[in-house]
């Protein structure tokens, strides 16, 4: 079975992503969650049409639970 590339995937950690949603909510932030590295969107190399960017300025002031949403709990 072949596999699918990462949607987006982490320069700096390798840390990769797969989902649509993810994606999205790490483009509005504008950085890896994980180690604060640049991220390498599947879109951007494609030509797709890329989702609505914010401005570097306002990625600076997210934090990721506020684009990423608050983490599931499992009990």
């Amino acid at each position: 079975m072949e596999s699918k590339p990462p949607t987006v995937a982490c320069t700096s950690c390798d840390r990769t992503w797969m989902s649509a949603s993810m994606a999205e909510g790490l483009r509005l932030l504008g950085r890896c969650p994980r180690c604060g590295g640049a991220l390498k969107f599947a879109s951007d190399a494609t030509g797709e049409p890329a989702t609505a960017k914010r401005a570097s300025e306002d990625a600076d002031t997210l934090a990721p639970h506020l684009v990423l949403g608050i983490p599931r709990r499992f009990d």
